[in-house]
């Protein structure tokens, strides 16, 4: 999945999960310096494994690579995407409460809606996709936000 850099996917162009590990860091302890906010979301395309089994790898691949440039497309420019996993990605949103956080979670599930009725990378072949989010403030550790935003994602209702 990474590339020979190890920073940047090379399906999607997203940054690497091995290149969140290096940022992660930086983020929190900005977030705690200005005493602002960190989000972040969990996007999960929940039938990845179905469509690469009855659709084939293109279709699987045109998912991804959609659902990439539609995260791309809808961030700030503070903001940070990472392929996660192969049917998820995590992006970053920075300076960004729960509010905007969750602003942000309703504007890409609208986006992604009509993909599940198969308006989506593929015409005709649904894309099932869920959205968790979870706000990091400086009394919680990073890495149980990164949990429930992963859980939430995993468990509640497909957008």
């Amino acid at each position: 999945m990474s590339g020979e850099t190890g920073i940047r996917d090379l399906l999607t162009g997203l940054y690497t999960r091995d290149y969140f590990d290096e940022v992660i860091g930086r983020e929190i302890e900005r977030s705690r310096r200005y005493n602002t906010a960190l989000s972040v979301l969990s996007v999960v395309l929940t039938n990845h494994s179905t469509l690469l089994a009855n659709s084939g790898e293109d279709v699987a691949n045109a998912a991804v690579i959609e659902s990439a440039r539609t995260l791309l497309a809808n961030i700030r420019e503070s903001d940070l995407v990472f392929r996660w996993e192969d049917d998820e990605f995590l992006v970053l949103l920075c300076e960004a409460d729960i509010g905007v956080c969750g602003k942000k979670v309703q504007q890409l599930g609208a986006l992604f809606r009509p993909w599940r009725d198969g308006l989506g990378p593929v015409k005709g072949v649904p894309v099932k996709v869920r959205i968790g989010a979870s706000t990091h403030d400086k009394d919680i550790v990073f890495p149980a936000v990164l949990q429930a935003a992963r859980a939430a994602a995993r468990n509640q209702t497909q957008v």
